[in-house]
């Protein structure tokens, strides 16, 4: 059997594995439904009517731009102050000492909390919107570069070293490349808590999926919630696995990433 041959039987096999999943969920979902343990909330024939009904509408797809507004800006944003914070945080212990702690202090606080305080420190409701989604996305991405820079082997550092490279090139060549696949973890998993944070924040937003699962609960929409949350979870994944195919891309050296 050549490489490609059993390259695409475990591609197929993923794939299949991903369907039966999913099926799986939708099954114990309809189970409980038919049962009547889990109360009001509608089955899956329901919230599938009620996804179809809102495809096509208007609303829904400013509420999905917007909602992707509120993720990906925050995101890029979060990336690119975590990774050279933690960078410089794993290299330096005197840095550490001087900033870890108070960003450990406000990492356990839920995206709840930061509604109000958002709201009266930033100017508009979209910036509260956004500062939430990044807060979210900041923490997974700092701590995981940390923990890259600070499982980067030693001999690495010192072979560069030896030929002569610059501290530059130790961080470029040795340090970078060795922490990129932590880096890379702390980037999809930042992306999976800026969905979890973006309900949270569009409650108070004018537009968003978010605000759309809001605005069905307060009107008794119970099947319109569910699809909400549908759609959140499917685009949620969807950023997850982009983010994923990227990394595999950019470290097809890594036999861990790429399996």
């Amino acid at each position: 059997m050549s490489a490609v041959s059993g390259f695409n039987r475990l591609s197929v096999l993923e794939h299949a594995n991903v369907v039966v999943s999913i099926l799986g969920l939708v099954f114990v979902w309809w189970l409980l439904a038919v049962n009547g343990a889990i109360n009001s909330l509608p089955g899956p024939l329901p919230a599938v009517n009620a996804m179809v009904s809102m495809l096509p509408t208007g609303e829904f797809h400013s509420s999905v731009i917007a909602s992707l507004r509120h993720v990906f800006v925050p995101y890029l944003a979060a990336t690119a102050l975590a990774v050279p914070l933690g960078v410089a945080i794993g290299l330096s212990l005197t840095f550490r000492d001087l900033v870890f702690p108070s960003l450990e202090m406000l990492r356990p606080v839920p995206p709840i909390a930061w509604i109000p305080i958002a709201i009266l420190v930033l100017p508009t409701t979209l910036a509260s919107i956004m500062f939430i989604t990044f807060m979210g996305a900041f923490f997974p991405i700092l701590l995981n570069t940390i923990r890259g820079v600070e499982r980067v082997e030693p001999d690495y550092v010192k072979a560069v070293q030896c030929l002569g490279g610059t501290r530059r090139d130790v961080l470029r060549q040795a340090i970078l490349p060795a922490a990129l696949p932590s880096i890379h973890t702390g980037l999809v998993i930042g992306m999976g808590l800026a969905w979890v944070n973006l309900v949270a924040a569009e409650m108070i937003a004018d537009a968003g999926l978010g605000r759309l699962i809001w605005v069905a609960y307060t009107t008794g929409n119970y099947a319109n919630i569910v699809a909400g949350v549908i759609f959140v979870g499917l685009l949620g994944y969807a950023s997850s696995t982009l983010v994923r195919w990227i990394g595999q891309r950019r470290m097809s050296w890594n036999v861990e990433t790429a399996s």
